[in-house]
């Protein structure tokens, strides 16, 4: 097996190869040294899929639910087999570096991109990660971890300054990244945007050198995250390895300056290049390895719909109406904009387009038949989503049945020269397109575009087109200027899509005849039309078409549907319009048609269930008066068929919360700290994030983390735990206890174990989570479960020992169905005998 000799490679590069190699070719590759034999190795976004090299028109692929839906099913086995999957797709598109996963905490529900991070609890956050790495690596498919450390909020990340303590940061926001280190040692860590205590984290010494290298000992590459290096002399010399993307903006020749100044020494180039050969080394791009299954295969069909399934939790189930019986004669309402058009994952950079999608309209269809199935959207237009959903169906090429959408480009104006030829034509079935990379190589810096399609109406009514545009731009339909950002562009009231580059969204209003066809044709210059807005330069369009409804009508026909079925089943929630990278969200609320129709349906109707669609919490107004209640997340490819297979028992729910759902946004533990009002953000809540920060309190949210429901009923007994346990003469000691399937159905049952620390002399939660498993358990059978703990479970980070200490006194172990008082089950003491400090891993 061919290798790079590292050191013989070092020796040989000269110092401008070696600089070069210190930062990225172009948006997605490194540099090859053909003359020392060192390839290019290429990354891709991730981390509910692989998107490959391309923001614009890159191919399909398999999308997984969002990663909080992942931490839900509390199953390391399942997300092992998925990171597994997800190293097969990256092999199919030749990347060899998988940015994922992220394991930030959400200290606050608002966190736009807190759908990507797998939980508030930093135990069940790096317990998963570790799981989701070792499955993707297992495989030669480097993982870069991310965002080290403390990206706690996403609009312009870059500025804030995160003011922590060390044991706010080692026992909270670190701790997820360390238990990786440890169990699974990712071959690269991504640094975050933001400073941590005055300092960005692409310079922080103390963050990369101290902490990730010398305290738990960890060797791999350190990256930037895109544009997030600042300084030459300053991100290097604290230990950050590779700027990405290229061409760069601190390296090259500001980097051989700053060597030649004496302000980086060579060794630390060298070990850098040291660092970034190793990776090549790990990750072999030299190996002919054709992943064994290519696109859209079975397999990775199933294993969306397991992780999609396992994650959906059963919040309330009151009047046990689930789960449905299909075989059952019974008529079936859906109602909601979600059945035809679910949510299957948040924005920016997690985002890709699948091969498919499974739809809850069809799903339910093939469960119960559609002669058994009735729809009324409930409410639509401006409602459930900020901006028009995107035009992907209905839609044609000029000419042609295929679906999709001519795009040309031309060195000049089209409009003032209709003679002009384009220089370069594709086809996309992108209904939003980011031109940031993937064009044809013949597009100029400087382009105007013409975007294609052919509308076929489905039904005769009015619809409403939307336009969103990163440049200048305008819309036609049949040749009639209908929608003008070319001349002005409306000021910007909200944060919009493409990482919140593009122009707010403007509509027009058309009426259409079922089965006629409408030429729309968007025209776009990729030159900044308003200071802030197309930036960057890159140029974007986003086509957005629903039909237009009366909000009164479109209740009413929901309630008259409601009231006249067996069971209504109401799908809603939120999408990548409101949580999305570049963006937080400003409240917690559903939309308000959203809400208003939710509560007239169940009061419609007693029978019906609720299923939600979100990846951080949502409020719940109408929850008191609802007695069935699942919420589904985003949930991949899949979304259709697992929530199917719950509703009707195919499935038995398992998931459980992977964060806190308040009851109002005053109540949670940021609520004064999080946002911009000032660049300085003081994480005031300290170690008591979500569940901890409630129990603390003794203020009850709407459902605790871990929380969720069964089909099954399970019972606990015989918890077992040492009396005595010294940590000098044994590393891990051995908690048991019997659980018991009550219940004629087979079912999952997630044991959960938290500690409590009774003598500590720091303040501490009064407990946490430390230890879980998922235990398959058949009807009236019972199964004897063993936890193994070890130093983690007992420690916190002391500020005066500069350690990890275990104190020695009482501690509990808390047998307990969810974070919840009123879940907790069995209780047992230990006795630590001696204080015990520790540091590493």
């Amino acid at each position: 097996m061919f290798l790079i000799n590292v050191e013989n490679a070092i020796e040989q590069l000269t110092l401008d190869e070696k600089v070069k190699l210190l930062a990225g070719q172009d948006t997605w590759g490194t540099w090859a040294n053909d003359r020392v034999g060192i390839p290019r190795i290429t990354t891709s976004d991730g981390p509910h899929g692989v998107r490959g090299t391309s923001f614009f028109n890159g191919p399909r692929g398999m999308l997984l639910p969002s990663a909080t839906a992942m931490g839900a099913t509390f199953d390391p086995e399942l997300i092992h087999a998925a990171g597994e999957l997800l190293a097969a797709e990256a092999k199919e598109k030749k990347c060899h570096v998988l940015l994922a996963p992220t394991v930030c905490i959400q200290r606050s529900p608002l966190l736009g991109r807190g759908f990507e991070a797998f939980a508030e609890d930093p135990w069940l956050s790096g317990t998963i990660a570790s799981a989701y790495v070792n499955g993707v690596q297992s495989h030669g498919v480097a993982c870069a971890i991310k965002h080290f450390a403390a990206h706690d909020q996403s609009s312009m990340a870059v500025e804030d300054d995160v003011r922590a303590s060390e044991r706010t940061l080692r026992e909270m926001h670190l701790l997820p990244f360390q238990l990786a280190a440890k169990n699974a040692s990712p071959w690269a860590f991504m640094m975050a945007y933001n400073k941590i205590n005055g300092i960005h984290a692409t310079e922080n010494s103390w963050l990369m050198n101290q902490v990730l290298r010398q305290d738990w000992g960890w060797d791999g590459l350190i990256m930037s995250d895109w544009f997030g290096t600042y300084s030459t002399s300053e991100s290097l010399n604290a230990g950050m390895d590779l700027e990405m993307p290229g061409p760069s903006r601190w390296r090259g020749d500001l980097l051989g300056w700053a060597v030649m100044s004496d302000k980086v020494k060579k060794p630390t180039i060298d070990a850098s290049v040291r660092n970034l050969l190793k990776l090549i080394n790990k990750v072999q791009p030299w190996k002919d390895d054709a992943p064994k299954e290519v696109g859209d295969t079975q397999r990775k069909r199933d294993l969306c719909r397991k992780v999609a399934s396992e994650a959906i939790v059963l919040l309330k189930n009151e009047r046990n109406i689930l789960p449905l019986d299909p075989n059952k004669k019974q008529t079936y309402g859906l109602i909601g904009p979600a059945v035809g058009n679910p949510a299957i994952s948040g924005g920016g950079s997690a985002d890709l387009t699948p091969h498919y999608v499974s739809r809850p309209l069809e799903a339910i269809i093939d469960a119960v038949g559609s002669e058994n199935v009735k729809t009324a959207i409930g409410c639509q237009g401006k409602y459930p989503h900020l901006f028009t959903p995107q035009l992907s169906k209905d839609i044609s090429l000029p000419n042609s049945t295929e679906p999709g959408y001519l795009v040309s480009w031309f060195k000049e104006d089209p409009v003032l020269n209709p003679s002009a030829e384009p220089v370069a034509s594709v086809t996309t079935v992108q209904a939003q397109m980011y031109f940031a990379d993937n064009l044809p190589e013949a597009v100029p810096k400087t382009y105007w575009l013409q975007a294609t399609t052919t509308y076929t109406a489905p039904k005769s009514c009015t619809i409403q087109l939307g336009l969103c545009v990163l440049g200048k731009g305008k819309l036609f339909v049949d040749g009639q200027e209908k929608i003008d950002l070319y001349t002005s562009q409306p000021k910007k009231t909200l944060q919009t899509p493409m990482f919140d580059q593009a122009s707010m969204e403007v509509t027009t209003e058309i009426d259409v005849q079922q089965g006629k066809q409408y030429e729309i044709l968007v025209y776009l210059k990729n030159e900044a039309a308003v200071a802030g807005v197309g930036a960057l330069n890159c140029g974007g369009l986003r086509v957005g078409c629903c039909e237009k409804i009366d909000p009164a009508t479109a209740l009413a026909e929901a309630v008259k549907l409601a009231s006249e079925v067996d069971v209504p089943i109401v799908i809603a929630g939120l999408n990548s319009d409101f949580e999305s990278e570049a963006l937080d969200r400003k409240s917690l609320d559903l939309p308000p048609a959203v809400n208003e129709l939710i509560a007239a349906v169940v009061k419609a109707n007693k029978n019906t269930v609720v299923v939600t669609q979100s990846g951080c919490p949502i409020l719940m107004p109408w929850l008191d008066e609802t007695p069935t209640l699942v919420h589904a997340w985003f949930g991949g490819q899949e979304t259709g068929n697992a929530i199917a297979d719950v509703l009707f028992g195919k499935t038995n729910p398992s998931g459980r919360l992977s964060l806190t759902f308040p009851k109002r946004l005053e109540d949670t533990p940021a609520f004064l700290t999080f946002g911009k009002g000032e660049r300085e953000i003081h994480y005031g809540e300290g170690v008591f994030v979500g569940y901890r920060y409630y129990e603390k309190l003794r203020n009850s949210p709407l459902f605790y983390f871990g929380f969720g429901l069964s089909y099954s009923q399970f019972e606990y007994s015989s918890l077992k735990v040492p009396q005595k346990v010294n940590l000098f003469e044994a590393d891990t000691f051995d908690v048991s206890v019997n659980v018991t399937n009550t219940s004629n159905r087979g079912g999952h049952e997630v044991v959960q174990l938290y500690v409590a620390d009774k003598t500590s002399t720091a303040p501490r939660p009064l407990k946490e989570l430390k230890a879980f498993t998922k235990v398959w358990i058949n009807a009236g059978e019972s199964q004897k479960v063993t936890i193994s703990l070890d130093k983690y479970a007992l420690s916190f980070w002391s500020e005066i020992e500069c350690k990890w200490l275990a104190e020695a006194g009482v501690f509990e172990v808390i047998i307990a169905r969810s974070s919840d008082p009123k879940d907790e089950l069995l209780r047992g003491e230990v006795e630590l005998v001696k204080n015990f400090t520790w540091n590493g891993v």
